[in-house]
């Protein structure tokens, strides 16, 4: 169990020792040919949050966007509210309606522009193109927050404050090349990333971490087992805190809540045709349905786990 001591060091409490931290203490995963969602009406004690997948645009603004639909949903987090889609199946499922590119949830409120063009609501695309034919003003900013950012980050803390959920794993998607970290180059993205706000292990860095190490790495090897058939293209096929360490949701809510937060991220070549739409056919559900039964084995067998930390992890700073 993951504790929270004051308000700045999580402490770990244990039943088993370091040398119990190794791959055979994880059930394997069955061959991917064979794998099918089990069967059961019991959910999964996790929150799933994806607050990137919508498409909403208030009707009040529809006249100001200067974007093609296609545009919208290419800048959000391309269809995962399909593949991270547990409704009925875990503890808490919460989705933010709102398209990205109008509020975005996984930002600071005082984020702004002109400081900031892609903070809590954006004045230009992930690609450069300009989102408004005038910018929002502060009142207009102001009642995007009220209307969807508010109600989704209450609906998360009223989650997490439940008993039954044990951890909670924020969702999102990222392109196959991205700016690298503090260079002006893009550079080649994993399969898989999964942060904590720590480092490349998963341990506290600059800032307390808000998932153990240990939870880190099970999610890592789980990842590794039942996505193995996977393209890697020569990188590990998840890593830790790269490219990202965790946004605002689990920086935030992770330091309100006694559970793990981890951001997840899944490499849009991994499930989107070369060239995706507006909406996906029929093929398209079809990929991203093997996708979500694998995501849900690697999250059934994560919640199973034993989650006592091993003896030499009982408390990091």
């Amino acid at each position: 169990m993951w504790i929270r001591s004051g308000k700045q060091k999580p402490v770990y409490t244990t039943g088993g020792t370091a040398s119990e931290r190794t791959r055979s203490k994880i059930p394997a995963a069955c061959p991917a040919s064979e794998r099918r969602p089990a069967v059961n009406n019991k959910k999964i004690p996790v929150l799933i949050s994806v607050p990137h997948g919508g498409t909403v645009i208030p009707e009040r603004f529809r006249d100001r966007l200067l974007l093609t639909a296609e545009d919208i949903v290419l800048d959000s987090d391309t269809w995962t509210q399909y593949v991270y889609d547990f409704e009925g199946k875990m503890e808490s499922f919460e989705v933010m309606q709102a398209a990205r590119i109008v509020v975005d949830a996984n930002r600071d409120p005082t984020d702004r522009p002109p400081e900031n063009s892609d903070g809590v609501v954006k004045t230009v695309t992930v690609n450069g193109k300009k989102v408004w034919d005038r910018d929002l003003t502060e009142d207009e900013t102001d009642s995007l927050i009220h209307e969807y950012w508010e109600p989704f980050h209450r609906r998360l803390l009223e989650a997490v404050s439940r008993s039954e959920v044990k951890f909670a794993i924020d969702c999102h998607s990222m392109l196959d090349k991205g700016p690298a970290r503090g260079k002006p180059e893009w550079e080649k993205r994993p399969a898989f990333c999964i942060s904590n706000r720590g480092t490349a292990g998963g341990e506290s860095g600059e800032e307390v971490v808000t998932a153990p190490p240990y939870l880190m790495r099970k999610l890592q090897i789980l990842l590794e087992e039942v996505f193995a058939d996977q393209p890697a293209d020569g990188l590990p096929l998840v890593m830790i805190n790269e490219p990202f360490r965790g946004g605002f949701i689990t920086r935030s809510l992770g330091a309100r809540s006694d559970i793990p937060w981890i951001q997840l991220e899944i490499n849009r070549r991994l499930y989107l045709p070369k060239h995706a739409g507006i909406q996906p056919d029929e093929e398209d559900l079809s990929r991203m349905q093997l996708f979500r039964d694998r995501f849900y084995e690697v999250f059934t067998r994560l919640a199973a786990e034993d989650t006592m930390a091993p003896e030499d992890e009982k408390s990091i700073s």
